[in-house]
């Protein structure tokens, strides 16, 4: 049981997962199980690395970050991916970068105010990138779903 996860570890990975700001001792309420198991699993979780840190969600929208955009990057040989990340990683505005099979071999997440703001962290930030060939873009228009994997199902 040391490595691996049961159902009581599932049960609050998917409480914490609806609100990662839930006090321990509703998770334990919920689960059925005591704060002090919460507490003990959430340290073994930790300390296997599945339980990373907690997240605030944010609607950037609210807050005037009107564009999200989807950026699909072909880079000029595959032996520069570690490079183009560690620029991609300084950009603030880019948050999610993912390495992928298929058409593309860097898929990115972004935010920008609006479409002005958009266009120079394009043109500045990401097309200067050495190691870029060429990007697709993808403007959302709309997000119709945030979440994580139910474990308790």
């Amino acid at each position: 049981m040391k490595n691996k996860l049961d159902e009581v570890d599932f049960a609050i990975l998917s409480l914490l997962s609806e609100d990662a700001q839930m006090a321990y001792t509703e998770v334990a309420k919920r689960a059925t199980i005591s704060s002090g198991t919460v507490h003990m699993r959430i340290r073994k979780m930790r300390e296997l690395g599945i339980v990373t840190g907690a997240t605030l969600n944010l609607d950037y929208v609210k807050i005037g970050w009107k564009l999200t955009v989807f950026l699909g990057i072909f880079l000029r040989e595959s032996g520069l991916y570690k490079k183009v990340i560690k620029r991609l990683k300084d950009v603030p505005e880019v948050v999610k970068v993912h390495h992928t099979t298929g058409k593309y071999d860097v898929f990115v997440k972004m935010h920008a105010k609006d479409s002005i703001h958009y266009r120079e962290v394009y043109q500045e930030n990401i097309l200067s990138i050495k190691g870029i060939r060429e990007v697709e873009s993808f403007i959302s228009v709309e997000q119709s779903l945030n979440r994580h994997i139910d474990f308790g199902s």
